[in-house]
């Protein structure tokens, strides 16, 4: 077992390229002034060894296999973190996540699997082992805030409710999935017109798990919880769009409100680019 009790141990998920491997890459780099620990989250291990190498194998990066969209996957993770690293974390950075286009039930599933539910599941297991004044960084887009501008007035008050559970967000989410297949949802108070619908709404209900996470446990360690929008960047999800921002800039709006100290933050608050935002806000960078 590696004692950690001298270092800040950070789980960044989907790390092995894009946003989150230049998240790796600059908390390794800053090193010599803050003595972190990294845990190279990824679903695939070869190309995780693969990210090792492009970062140099530095000795203060470590390789952890995870897959947040399998519950089994994450119990493993969590059990390695325990006899591996001490049991102890300091941050999580919740990045992993997917897109897809087509307008499915069975797309819908896939992605709130990963984009949502499993940053819920992993977040409920990982919290036993954060450390006193820990922090938990839900990796969301513009595109649910901007969802939620386009969407009923009842529908943004259910998910900005300062009363909202976990249950009855569940809720919000199955009916939304329910509605694909019936092609409902515009009855439910979303918009059709909405770009990237069911991408915006897995981003919409984590900017909600964030709110909730942070009213639930604030006062067990004082551990803030803070969704955060890395911008527009230009990665395998878009395509690399054109006119898109680096995934190293996008790096930098993370890791404000992981290095920012905590007096300075908002718990339960969005982030992007250093500034507290609204939940619902419209902008034309919509990631």
């Amino acid at each position: 077992m590696l004692s950690t009790s001298q270092q800040r141990v950070i789980l960044v998920t989907g790390a092995n390229k894009g946003i989150g491997f230049e998240v790796v890459k600059k908390l390794a780099n800053e090193s010599s002034l803050i003595n972190n620990l990294i845990l190279l989250g990824c679903r695939d291990l070869k190309r995780g060894e693969d990210a090792l190498i492009r970062l140099g194998s530095p000795p203060n990066v470590h390789l952890l296999h995870l897959d947040v969209s399998l519950q089994e996957s994450i119990t493993h993770a969590t059990n390695q973190i325990k006899y591996k690293y001490d049991g102890q974390l300091d941050v999580v950075i919740n990045n992993a996540a997917i897109g897809e286009l087509q307008l499915t039930v069975d797309v819908a599933r896939s992605m709130f699997a990963t984009n949502y539910y499993g940053i819920k599941t992993l977040n409920e297991h990982l919290f036993p082992l954060i450390r006193e004044n820990g922090r938990v960084i839900n990796v969301v887009s513009m595109c649910g805030s901007i969802l939620l501008s386009e969407a009923s007035k009842d529908l943004q008050e259910k998910y900005l409710s300062s009363t909202l559970t976990t249950e009855q967000l569940d809720r919000l989410v199955e009916d939304f999935i329910s509605a694909i297949g019936t092609n409902s949802f515009e009855e439910l108070g979303y918009n059709p017109k909405s770009s990237y619908l069911i991408y915006s709404v897995t981003k919409a209900a984590v900017i909600a798990l964030t709110r909730i996470e942070a009213r639930q446990w604030s006062r067990a360690k004082n551990v803030l919880v803070l969704s955060v929008c890395p911008g527009f960047c230009a990665t395998d999800m878009n395509k690399n769009a054109p006119g898109a921002h680096s995934a190293e800039l996008g790096a930098d709006s993370i890791l404000y409100v992981v290095n920012t100290p905590q007096n300075e933050l908002g718990n339960g608050c969005f982030y992007r680019y250093g500034q507290q935002l609204s939940p619902i806000c419209m902008i034309n960078d919509k990631n």
